[in-house]
């Protein structure tokens, strides 16, 4: 199995981004799987976000190759035990 790119879209001013970057950052070793992504520059949403799916933030979007494979949005099931499965899974 091919580890997927994993992109965790936030963007500035987002109460729910900076809850979730919280959650995240009580998992040893997240920096090795997952990136934190930008979704807007300038007030726009940045091409890759758009190209990603991403409609809210935050967002979580797994790329494999050129393609899309998971995208996952809102706040509510971010939680340490959830990204913990994930770091696991794909560690």
């Amino acid at each position: 199995m091919n580890k997927p790119q994993i992109h965790l879209f936030v963007q500035e001013g987002c109460r729910p981004c900076e809850y979730v970057k919280t959650q995240l950052s009580k998992v040893e070793g997240w920096e090795d799987v997952i990136s934190i992504t930008d979704s807007k520059c300038c007030g726009q949403w940045t091409d890759f976000a758009k190209e990603s799916g991403v409609q809210a933030t935050p967002t979580l979007v797994a790329i494999e190759g050129d393609e899309v494979v998971a995208r996952q949005a809102g706040s509510q099931s971010f939680t340490s035990d959830f990204f913990q499965g994930l770091i696991e899974k794909f560690s």
